[in-house]
């Protein structure tokens, strides 16, 4: 009897090993454009959401509250402007008990705004050249990190002009054996203005090579992600009355025009709703209160591998936000990975 049992007990563990071996990994990915997200005592940048410390320090507990609800493993955080911004940020998470989140900054080259996209992060990124979160841009006319565009002037003369990607970070994860690089971006605003879509579209082009050399040439599976300032054309929102007039959104998707078809696709298209699909919200008559006439759309996107598509459990948009808080929305995207044996994904090819 004894022996029978000491059998049975083998046999219970090793299918709890198997099990085991064989789970998924839980992955909630989430990106957020905070509204020029500013540290009391900090000035820094020419756009400022509020004048007074008191109320900056508000916002900080409200976002802080945001994170705390939707509890992203991984959060790409847009328009916080400074590394005091990201470092208060964590600590009133870490008083909220939520010490695993750790904060990663990196200036952008946005002089005007100062607005910069960080990493807030139950997960330590890999280091590259001894840096945790990196941004690719140059002043001069670089050919790998500026692009030229189209530029009409107030007199209607055309010229040639050039721009890169000033607001945007670069950082790269291995989660349980997946290596995923992300690519958080702020792009120029204004999808109805024909100068900004010229810059957007040649700022689109800058960042296909960053996904190309500094992601995916890194053995990484890329990840696109942040404030496109754009609409997907191949995914409504809730606004019909407006569409893209750039291509954008599919440049973004098909990062190498080498491959066939595009290599990414938009999380959107798994919101079961239509009228959910909306990550900012344009308060006309600034009375901080939404209105029928005030304008909902998608301009926050998550670009995934076609690869990780099938693996996503839920895609959605958290609207419970106050308008004091921020004019966006967070997007939010589970993911469950499949274990290393259970998995055939191809990482991207270099």
């Amino acid at each position: 009897m004894k022996l029978i049992l000491f059998h049975v007990s083998v046999l219970i563990g090793f299918w709890g090993f198997v099990q085991s071996s064989w789970a998924e990994t839980s992955l909630r990915i989430a990106t957020f454009n905070a509204e020029i997200l500013t540290a009391p005592g900090v000035r820094k940048g020419s756009l400022q959401k509020f004048r007074w410390d008191l109320a900056r320090t508000a916002q900080f507990e409200r976002v802080a509250a945001v994170i705390e609800a939707i509890n992203p493993d991984v959060l790409n955080l847009v328009e916080v402007t400074s590394k005091e911004g990201v470092d208060l940020l964590v600590k009133i998470l870490h008083e909220k008990g939520l010490t695993d989140y750790r904060g990663y900054h990196v200036e952008s080259n946005d002089t005007f705004t100062s607005m910069d996209v960080a990493l807030i992060s139950k997960i330590k990124p890999d280091m590259v050249e001894g840096r945790a979160i990196r941004t690719y841009y140059s002043a001069k006319d670089d050919p790998t990190w500026r692009q030229n565009y189209p530029a009409k002037s107030r007199s209607g003369k055309m010229s040639n002009r050039s721009t890169g990607v000033s607001r945007h970070s670069v950082y790269l994860l291995t989660i349980d054996g997946y290596k995923l690089g992300f690519l958080g971006l702020h792009l120029k605003s204004n999808p109805s203005s024909e100068s900004a879509n010229a810059i957007r579209s040649a700022q689109a082009q800058v960042a296909r090579r960053i996904v190309r050399q500094e992601i995916v040439g890194r053995g990484y599976m890329p990840i696109v992600w942040g404030d496109i300032n754009d609409y997907d054309p191949d995914v409504p929102d809730r606004d019909e009355t407006r569409s893209t007039l750039t291509h954008v959104l599919r440049d973004l998707k098909n990062y190498d025009a080498k491959q066939p078809g595009a290599e990414l696709e938009n999380v959107a298209k798994l919101i079961p709703r239509q009228a959910d699909r909306y990550t900012s919200f344009w308060d006309r008559n600034e009375n901080r209160a939404r209105d029928p006439y005030d304008v909902l759309t998608m301009i926050d996107h998550i670009l995934l591998p076609k690869e990780l598509m099938p693996h996503v459990t839920r895609a959605f948009i958290f609207h419970s936000i106050a308008p004091e808080t921020s004019d966006h929305y967070p997007l939010v995207v589970d993911l469950a990975l499949p274990s290393q044996q259970q998995k055939n994904i191809a990482l991207p090819s270099r």
